[in-house]
């Protein structure tokens, strides 16, 4: 049996777990948000902001300008 290593898979996995690690730094150095508030305030549960955070779901790209907005940040600092 051939196993193929899917690296644009990979790639991609690293990209939505370091987004997650920026999303939850910013929210924790820049704002009072926990992720119960930071939840509301861009009509998710706080169970799928807990997943982004981890890199366990990828967001859109939707969801990604009401974060940025509620964390009064632009959509490409989620990318630094």
């Amino acid at each position: 049996m051939i196993e193929f290593y899917d690296v644009e898979n990979e790639e991609q996995n690293k990209v939505i777990v370091k987004l997650g690690l920026t999303i939850r730094k910013i929210r924790e150095e820049s704002t009072a948000f926990s992720q119960d508030k930071l939840a509301l305030e861009v009509d998710l549960s706080e169970n799928q902001i807990r997943r982004i955070e981890k890199g366990q779901t990828n967001p859109t790209i939707k969801t990604l300008l009401k974060i940025a907005k509620v964390l009064k940040v632009d959509i490409k600092d989620l990318f630094r």
